[in-house]
């Protein structure tokens, strides 16, 4: 679990560092809502995950590569390639497979897996095993398969199946949904890992999936770029242009962020949405909304103490001069 230092703080005590913000730098509520509501769209996509080891910092390179690593260590939990021989798991799953081809009696997955080769330039697999691997007559290595396995009780995927798998996003998908989307840290997905037969199309699928990272900031994004430009002593001022730089969250366009600015003598309401802000529960588990609250609500703090202290410097440089 990634932590961030900062108390979190609730939406009255946003509004009430807001309205004491805006009288003390001499700010119109209007223009103090929207810049805040603008910055708090940066600090939204700051504290939503991905972020790097130790929180926040998530408009980072680095918080891209935590997005990436997350979801190649996800897919390398589910699946396994039969051709990568760096993997410990893959011999296993490979003899595993053949044990259960030749105790169904599938001859056509058991041929398979001999044509393949994969399992002769395997380590740490019995001598007879790689015996029958190399064997270039497939009915008589299916038959010694046979005895060889005869007692040997198979382990089933989750889905009580063997096989290679043909489509990797559906499964991975599936298996997603056992989670509400997102597996959570140091949780095993499934009992058996699946087998692909090739390590270029796992490969390929992951890097796929890793051009959805960023996609739930870019709503915040969006968000930030619907918003009016407030105007600060007397010009139109670009706030948040921060977020605005990573391209690994500006490549999305998908995910709907808007804002709403009612402003009049009475009321000033702004809001701002991410529709995807809190998908598969991620914002509620990072405690993102009160770390924004919290955040915005030191940084006004901060932000008064400066234009305080630049307001006697001034006046005291006014007195020197006379």
């Amino acid at each position: 679990m990634v932590k961030v230092s900062i108390e979190p703080k609730s939406q009255a005590e946003f509004i009430a560092a807001l309205r004491q913000f805006a009288a003390d730098c001499g700010l119109t509520m209007r223009d103090a809502a929207i810049e805040q509501a603008a910055l708090a769209c940066v600090d939204a996509a700051t504290f939503t995950p991905p972020m790097p080891k130790g929180g926040g910092r998530g408009l980072t390179k680095d918080a891209q590569r935590a997005g990436n690593n997350a979801i190649d260590g996800d897919v390398r939990k589910m699946f396994v390639a039969a051709d990568d021989k760096t993997s410990k798991a893959a011999p296993g799953l490979l003899m595993n497979q053949m044990a259960y081809a030749v105790k169904s009696g599938n001859f056509g997955d058991f041929r398979k897996i001999m044509a393949s080769g994969h399992l002769v330039g395997m380590n740490k697999i019995p001598p007879i095993v790689r015996k029958i691997a190399g064997d270039q007559n497939y009915d008589r290595a299916f038959k010694k398969a046979k005895n060889y396995y005869n007692t040997t009780n198979i382990v089933l995927s989750d889905y009580g199946t063997q096989g290679f798998v043909q489509e990797i996003k559906p499964n991975h998908n599936r298996i997603k949904g056992k989670f509400g989307g997102r597996i959570p840290l140091k949780v095993r997905p499934v009992k058996v890992p699946m087998l692909v037969d090739s390590a270029k199309d796992l490969k390929a699928y992951i890097e796929e999936r890793q051009l959805m990272v960023g996609s739930i900031k870019s709503g915040w994004l969006m968000a930030l770029l619907s918003l009016p430009k407030p105007i600060i002593k007397g010009v139109p001022k670009n706030v948040g242009v921060e977020l605005m730089k990573p391209a690994w969250i500006k490549r999305h366009n998908n995910t709907i962020g808007r804002s709403t600015t009612n402003a009049n003598q009475n009321l000033v309401e702004v809001s701002v949405t991410n529709t995807n802000g809190n998908i598969n529960n991620i914002a509620v588990t990072a405690d993102t909304l009160g770390l924004v609250y919290g955040n915005r609500v030191k940084q006004m703090r901060d932000r008064f103490r400066k234009h305080f202290d630049d307001t006697i410097t001034a006046t005291n440089n006014k007195r020197r001069i006379r």
